[in-house]
């Protein structure tokens, strides 16, 4: 059996990937002197003035929600250190505040540091200092802070870029400390050599030899780097540099992974090799700066992690490499013992990594009913902090008496960091369950009822795509896709459809089209059919006021469904999508070619064209009836292939860049825009809607120009038969 996932994530956004996807925590941050936080910053002791009337959320408090991160707590038990994040509009950038408080019992809290970004929190063994990395306008360094305050200090210069990575691709780890807090292990990226190395390559022109993908052969910032690994004594503050290797992705994608081992002799390092997604992970002698190769034949692998007794590793993988051949397995939850090199897959275990749920968070959840994560424990064991949320609730930071190891009492919540969401209404959120082609259980959508929802009436639906719903955290954007309001859309009278992967989906035979037609798309199509169906039936959902939006390989879907069933919804908007576009085809690598050549047979010539004409939206362009809307960044080409199809083919688009951001967007003006304009958008087309905001008019002239020649187009259509 096969398993592709060729655009689950975005690297770059139009090369697909291999890849499973990880939970949102997308920290970027703003400002200052590290020593003291700003005053009147946002906090959970900066409340804001709490509106008097229960109101609807707006698109404004959906991007200003403060989410913890970073929870850990004080090897004695006493103290939790986390970090609060909120994007900040009018800057254009995030504020991240470092917090320690009482892990006890709730108190006032005490800002220790601020920055752009403070990720990698973590303690030193006898409590006397709490680092982390910090990035300011500056840069990104390690610093470290007293519990007590007293003003951080930088503990690195790094020479060259502290390794750094969002969450949804790969969220990098920058340093380890030794268990005897007397050593740092970091990693940087040596972005002047990949620069002199850029210049040398295309300086005179270059031979294409299909290698690389489109980006990386005209733009610096898609280099791979020189990666080098570095130890810093503390006691004599000096840095060695103990091993290097060449990345295969640019820096900030999903860069080599780093563990000390218990007794503090050893590095484990886990890193990519080959364009084809080969992994290796090899074992770094501390003292002698000696590696040597542990399991150098592995495919994706991700998540590792020292068991206690340092005689073991684990880690989540799709299993061995073979080269040329994509996994033939799903992502497995593995123990490699050091003494004989095995492998050991662990099913329970990988159910639990996958949910980002382990046997704490579990125990928290059958005792207590409680949905927490992230938790970290003291020496003693007796006390764990975490987060909680819920799809409902917004994050908290909570600690928990143990006894046993076990949850002693219900989490105590030590913050209140949305005072604001007192005042909003949400819509009700509950899961939507039918099994799987093999009976396996679990949510397949989350359904968003509409504020003030009143049995009996129907209501306008829009479906969001795709993995947008796990039951576990607070929705108020759609999973990790910061440019989806799907609470703003409830409080607008909208039911709403967060639609999962279903369970199986993209394994298929080699070789076996008709099969691989059917789980990579056609059991996506299937489960959207059998979900809507049961909402109009159910007497929730007007069929006549539906959309639909995707986002990545929800893109592909969106597409897919508006231009082979043009006839379900009225509405649609895909963003940051491409995959089985002809022109993504050619601009990708040999390596992804191969992948996708998996998938059809070949490329979109000759003999297989037929199938790509069978599956790609941009071949069915002709087809689509309906207005939609796309956005994409300025790396992703796609949406300019598929608007011309749409235009030159009778069709109405809208295709919105923005130039110089994420996959996933990242800065908050463009989170703000791209939530206003997906929100106004679906207004404008299924409620007949438009915002008297005067600096909209020139959109609104827009669509109701194209609204206008939709209908001509359908009147010469049937004037046509």
């Amino acid at each position: 059996m096969k398993k592709t996932r060729l655009n689950k994530d975005g690297y770059p956004t139009f090369v697909w990937m291999n890849r499973c996807l990880l939970p949102w925590v997308i920290l970027l941050c703003v400002l200052a002197d590290p020593s003291v936080a700003r005053p009147g910053g946002p906090g959970p002791a900066q409340a804001a003035p709490r509106p008097t009337a229960l109101h609807p959320i707006t698109i404004a408090e959906t991007l200003a929600l403060s989410k913890p991160s970073e929870v850990q707590i004080s090897p004695g038990g006493t103290q939790v250190a986390y970090v609060v994040t909120q994007p900040i509009l009018r800057t254009n950038q995030d504020h991240a505040v470092l917090y320690v408080s009482d892990a006890a019992r709730r108190g006032p809290e005490h800002a220790l540091a601020e920055g752009l970004c403070i990720t990698t929190v973590r303690w030193s063994t006898n409590g006397r200092w709490i680092f982390f990395v910090l990035e300011n306008e500056s840069g990104r360094e390690i610093w470290r802070v007293s519990p007590n305050g007293g003003g951080a200090e930088k503990v690195t210069s790094t020479r060259g870029e502290l390794v750094y990575s969002p969450a949804y691709r790969g969220e990098g780890i920058a340093y380890q400390l030794s268990s005897d807090g007397n050593t740092l292990v970091y990693a940087v990226y040596d972005s002047a050599e990949a620069e002199r190395e850029f210049k040398a390559r295309v300086e005179g022109g270059m031979v294409y030899r299909g290698d690389k993908w489109y980006q990386q052969l005209i733009d610096l910032k898609w280099q791979s780097a020189l990666y080098k690994l570095w130890s810093y004594d503390l006691r004599r503050r000096r840095a060695k540099e103990l091993w290097e290797t060449h990345t295969v992705m640019p820096p900030g994608y999903y860069p080599p992974e780093i563990q000390i081992s218990p007794d503090g002799k050893k590095v484990a390092v886990l890193h990519q090799t080959t364009d084809d997604k080969q992994y290796s992970l090899d074992l770094l002698d501390l003292a002698g700066g000696q590696v040597q190769p542990f399991l150098p034949h592995l495919a994706n692998t991700f998540d590792l992690h020292w068991n206690e007794d340092g005689q073991s590793l684990t880690f989540d993988s799709f299993g061995e490499y073979a080269p040329g051949v994509p996994p033939a397995q799903g992502v497995v939850h593995y123990t490699a013992r050091l003494a004989d090199r095995s492998m050991k897959p662990d099913q329970d275990a990988t159910v639990a990594s996958l949910l980002g749920v382990d046997s704490l968070a579990q125990a928290v959840e059958l005792k207590t009913g409680k949905m927490v994560h992230n938790c970290s424990v003291s020496d003693s064991k007796t006390r764990t902090t975490c987060i909680e949320e819920a799809p409902m609730f917004p994050p908290e930071v909570v600690s928990m008496a143990l006894k046993g190891e076990n949850p002693d009492a219900k989490p105590l919540i030590l913050t209140h960091l949305n005072p604001d969401y007192d005042a909003i209404q949400l819509g009700q959120v509950s899961a939507l369950e039918w099994p799987g082609p093999k009976g396996e259980p679990g949510p397949q959508a989350g359904l968003i009822l509409p504020v003030g929802y009143v049995s009996g009436s129907r209501y306008p639906l829009i479906v969001m795509l795709y993995n947008t719903f796990s039951g576990r955290q607070f929705i108020y954007q759609a999973g990790l896709f910061t440019s989806f309001p799907a609470q703003a859309f409830a409080g607008h009278g909208y039911a709403v459809l967060l639609v999962n992967l279903p369970e199986g989906h993209g394994v298929y035979k080699e070789g076996d089209f008709t099969g691989a037609k059917a789980a990579e798309i056609e059991n996506v199509v299937l489960a959207i059919r059998s979900a809507v169906d049961s909402l109009v039936t159910r007497g929730i959902v007007d069929a006549n006021r539906m959309g639909i939006m995707g986002w990545s390989y929800g893109s592909f879907c969106t597409d897919y469904v508006v231009t082979h069933y043009p006839d379900w919804f009225r509405a649609a908007a895909s963003g940051e999508g491409g995959l089985y576009y002809p022109g993504g085809y050619w601009l990708t690598n040999d390596s992804l070619r191969t992948s996708i050549r998996g998938f059809f047979g070949g490329g979109p010539y000759g003999k297989f064209f037929l199938r790509w004409k069978e599956i790609s939206p941009v071949l069915n362009a002709e087809r689509l009836g309906i207005p939609l809307l796309m956005e994409y960044t300025d790396v992703n080409l796609s949406g300019l292939e598929m608007r011309q199809a749409i235009l030159e083919q009778g069709g109405q688009a809208e295709l919105v860049l923005y130039p110089g951001e994420d996959h996933v967007f990242l800065q908050p003006r463009n989170r703000f825009n791209s939530m206003t304009h997906h929100y106004d958008w679906f207004n404008f087309w299924l409620l007949g809607e438009e915002d008297p905001d005067l600096s909209k008019g020139e959109q609104y002239t827009r669509w109701r120009e194209m609204r206008e020649k939709l209908k001509e187009g359908r009147r010469s259509s049937a004037n046509s038969n």
